[in-house]
């Protein structure tokens, strides 16, 4: 089965419940109503996830190899608020979904950025990442009242812009966006020699 609207979308996202304009509405959205709120997270979901290896966009269970969608912010530290998914659902999600393919997309009505849990770091720039590891991929640790994944070394990195596979140029662009919160806040904390030995490590991924 697949959508109408996106008719090559994997088997998986094909069988996903879908709003009012074709888009499939992931497993990890937040229902109220009978609507989804995108992109505001169920947050019962994010335990349920974790403990039993389900897929964050389709809430299958998980194969050997798994991709983590990630923000240029996320990828530097390491760190992402969100758990993986199987690669091809992955894949589609950065590909078709508006909060992942543009930074100025819209929220749903009645879910206000405060109560909005969400990645922020792929929202705040052009381009996102999909970090593919095989098991795991990753370990789950509390930071700031919430729940972090310390990411583990990929088996790759594909970086995606607009849908499409990104340019070094854009993604560049986009480290760009970040890099000055992430050198203020690793200056605050004594961080600068491991920020930049992220960034030194992180040159071996970017897309020539």
């Amino acid at each position: 089965m697949v959508t109408a609207r996106f008719p090559g979308a994997p088997d998986r996202i094909g069988r996903l419940p879908t709003d009012h304009r074709g888009f499939p509405v992931p497993w990890f959205v937040s229902w109220r109503d009978g609507t989804p709120h995108f992109p505001v997270i169920d947050a019962a979901k994010l335990s349920l996830a974790w403990v039993n290896e389900l897929c964050w966009v389709c809430g299958g269970k998980l194969g050997a190899h798994r991709g983590w969608v990630v923000g240029p912010m996320s990828l530097i530290e390491g760190a992402t608020p969100e758990p993986p998914s199987h690669y091809e659902c992955a894949a589609f999600s950065v590909s078709a979904c508006p909060h992942l393919t543009s930074a100025m997309a819209r929220y749903s009505d009645g879910a206000p950025e405060h109560v909005a849990q969400r990645n922020i770091s792929k929202l705040r720039s052009e381009a996102t990442a999909l970090w593919i590891t095989k098991g795991r991929g990753g370990t789950p640790f509390s930071a700031s009242g919430g729940t972090l994944f310390g990411l583990s070394q990929p088996t790759r990195i594909e970086w995606y812009a607009n849908g499409r596979a990104a340019s070094g140029d854009q993604v560049r662009e986009a480290i760009a966006v970040v890099l000055p919160t992430l050198q203020k806040a690793a200056d605050n904390e004594g961080r600068t020699a491991e920020l930049e030995r992220k960034l030194q490590w992180l040159e071996a991924w970017l897309p020539a």
